[in-house]
């Protein structure tokens, strides 16, 4: 795959994540049930249904619009702290793609960090918190540190596969934290040695995005 990621190529990752999350529903409500209620795994399967459903339908042709639609699907499918925040990190993130067609290993950065800066707002939460923002926040850096001395870009497969590392060890590292906030937080110092399962969903999604670019 080359430095850009085409509208056509978007549908299809993002086809591609959605796969990925329902087959992985399981994992992510054993891991969600170890520290909160053990619905993450249901709130994955019905939002990214629904986004399955909402791309088969697309008639946008602007990314920004199309991810911005995204999330609004997901929040309103996925009734849960979970489907609200992801939904509104994908509008955010979505409103930083206005206008384009197609998107660097940069745009994708910048999205992630609207969709970050979002979630901190939103959910109250701050990185070392045991979220999912220990997931993605490393995701970020390891885009942002990957543009050459020359200022060329990173193929879109190189980004995201160096994010999908950062953020599977993000979420790895979690298991040494405290949860801070929300259900997972009455646990106490019960929930050290646990990973986040936020933080592990997002680890998957930015995996199956990597493999799809890579295999594309």
């Amino acid at each position: 795959m080359n430095e850009t990621l085409s509208f056509t190529q978007a549908i299809a990752l993002m086809n591609a994540v959605a796969d990925a999350l329902i087959a992985g529903k399981d994992e992510l409500t054993a891991l969600d049930a170890a520290l909160g209620d053990g619905d993450l795994g249901r709130t994955v399967e019905r939002g990214f249904k629904a986004i399955k459903d909402q791309l088969a339908a697309n008639t946008e042709t602007d990314l920004g619009k199309l991810y911005f639609k995204l999330g609004k699907t997901f929040g309103d499918a996925a009734a849960s702290s979970f489907g609200a925040l992801f939904g509104t990190a994908l509008m955010k993130g979505g409103m930083t793609l206005k206008g384009k067609t197609e998107m660097q290993a940069s745009d994708i950065a910048d999205a992630m960090q609207a969709a970050l800066d979002a979630l901190m707002e939103r959910g109250k939460a701050n990185i070392g918190d045991k979220t999912m923002l220990d997931a993605l926040h490393p995701a970020i850096q390891a885009i942002r540190a990957l543009n050459a001395p020359d200022g060329s870009p990173p193929t879109i497969a190189t980004a995201l596969r160096a994010a999908a590392d950062a953020a599977i060890e993000g979420a790895d590292k979690t298991k040494s934290m405290q949860s801070m906030i929300g259900r997972a937080s009455w646990q106490g110092e019960r929930s050290i040695g646990q990973m986040d399962a936020g933080g592990r969903a997002i680890a998957l999604m930015l995996d199956a995005a990597a493999k799809y670019t890579t295999e594309d």
